[in-house]
């Protein structure tokens, strides 16, 4: 059961083993108050960690049956890193700079004295962590999406926590924060780190390309820019496929045209959406970020400034987009399955110079392949055209054998239903008013058909033409 803030003061905790039916008459309720200063003073006497110090983002629960506390909880920030859960989730380095306050961290869990019953931990925690998103969303207005923490291999084995749900996931590599928030001190204790999702689709949102509405107060606009997409290998390989790319610019130039072409696809896959927002994601990255997209040092070579927009923008002016296309196409191709599953390109425009379209794996949002379609100034006829003749182009020239296309009713079209299908691909299409004839078809065939299966029908492909609609069901 859950109950509402407690402000007044403890009156006493079970000062004996309390009986086994407490585990059904247990309550939850949020501290507040003076509950807080009675809380941390037992976590401080009781827990071998003390009670800690708060830092941002906080929730302290008590665990309660008819006003006595049985157990504390003490909720917090995630880590910033770290590779085991960040390996479970999927997540993008910049989407975990921008989403990690949707991860939160039981930081303390004690069973107070004299209230060790068997099961008793195990339920406190489960009613704790139902109760968590509910209590974290009035005290900081948005839901948690994942919760994590800490044991000390030495000296527990974490059983309450696997008895209420939560998996194992690696270990700690023996490090604490300290102080600042990059520096870190090796403490060689390793310790074994739990998860428990707080939504069934808690994976799936931390790595979309697009967060769900609702969640904006839990998401961090201001710090992601140093945080890039790719890890070092797969920068390195990207930026030997982009040393193919020609030059089009004079011999005069400070940084290669693989440096400048790394950037602006790092700056994509990150979500960037125009070239002014390229230019300053590159401006906040660090030295031996710098370093690893190729740009020149100073003279003195004690720094290595970021490409100005001008260079970035002439660059694009000049250049043929459709060999940048075909060589990042080709490079994620090349990656295929290795890549982080949420990377973002998808109908973009870059300063109004080039249109890029991908396509993306549904259930990741992981980019396949890639095709830039114009070099115009921006407009919804330029931008349909575009769209065309970017799909039509990478439908005939991306392995589609066994795959499921979606789109909108823009796609809906004979030439590019057909391409679909020439290659091996299924495909499910919008389809409006603005097609009348076909529309008034597709309602009539499907009026006789049960739904996404074929009633009585001998063949497994049926093509059905009206006012130039093909549509072709598999």
């Amino acid at each position: 059961m859950v109950s509402g803030g407690m402000n007044s003061k403890i009156v006493t905790v079970f000062a004996e083993d309390p009986p086994a039916v407490v585990l059904g008459e247990l309550e939850i309720s949020t501290l507040r108050g003076d509950a807080l200063c009675d809380a941390a003073g037992l976590l401080e006497d009781q827990h071998y960690l003390g009670a800690g110090r708060p830092v941002g983002r906080t929730l302290v629960q008590a665990v309660h049956h008819h006003g006595r506390w049985v157990a504390l909880l003490v909720w917090g920030p995630a880590a910033l890193k770290l590779a085991d859960r960040d390996a479970a989730i999927g997540w993008t380095d910049s989407q975990r700079a921008e989403r990690i306050g949707l991860v939160v961290q039981n930081r303390r869990f004690l069973v107070l004295a004299k209230t060790r019953m068997p099961n008793l931990a195990s339920r406190a925690l489960g009613l704790a962590v139902n109760a968590l998103p509910e209590a974290w969303e009035q005290l900081h207005g948005f839901r948690p999406l994942l919760a994590e923490t800490f044991t000390d291999i030495e000296q527990f084995e974490g059983t309450c926590y696997k008895a209420a749900g939560w998996q194992p996931c690696g270990e700690t590599k023996g490090f604490t924060r300290e102080h600042r928030a990059d520096y870190y001190v090796r403490n060689d204790r390793p310790k074994k780190l739990w998860l428990r999702t707080l939504n069934r689709n808690a994976g799936p949102m931390l790595r979309a390309i697009d967060m769900a509405p609702g969640y904006e107060a839990g998401i961090n606009r201001q710090s992601p820019e140093r945080a890039l997409p790719l890890r070092k290998g797969q920068i390195d390989s990207l930026r030997e496929v982009l040393r193919e790319v020609p030059d089009p610019r004079a011999r005069n130039r400070v940084f290669t045209c693989s440096s400048l072409l790394v950037l602006v696809a790092m700056g994509l896959l990150a979500g960037r959406k125009t070239l002014a927002s390229i230019q300053r994601y590159g401006q906040f990255l660090t030295p031996k970020q710098r370093r690893w997209l190729g740009w020149p040092s100073n003279k003195a070579g004690t720094f290595r400034p970021a490409p100005s927009y001008s260079a970035l923008y002439n660059l694009l002016c000049k250049m043929d987009p459709h060999e940048f296309a075909a060589a990042l196409s080709g490079w994620l191709s090349a990656a295929h399955g290795t890549l982080p599953r949420g990377l973002a390109i998808d109908g973009k425009y870059v300063r109004n110079l080039v249109l890029t379209l991908c396509l993306s794996e549904h259930e990741s949002g992981a980019p396949s392949a890639i095709a830039i379609a114009v070099q115009a100034p921006v407009s919804e006829e330029t931008k349909k055209e575009g769209e065309l003749t970017c799909a039509r182009r990478l439908y005939a020239t991306t392995p589609l054998h066994g795959a499921t296309i979606t789109g909108d009713a823009l796609n809906c079209e004979p030439q590019s239903m057909a391409l679909a299908v020439e290659n091996g691909a299924d495909f499910l299409f919008q389809l409006k008013a603005n097609q009348p004839n076909a529309l008034k078809h597709a309602v009539d065939v499907a009026a006789k058909l049960p739904p996404l299966l074929p009633a009585n029908q001998t063949n497994s492909t049926t093509a059905a033409r009206s006012g130039g609609f093909t549509r072709s069901m598999r």
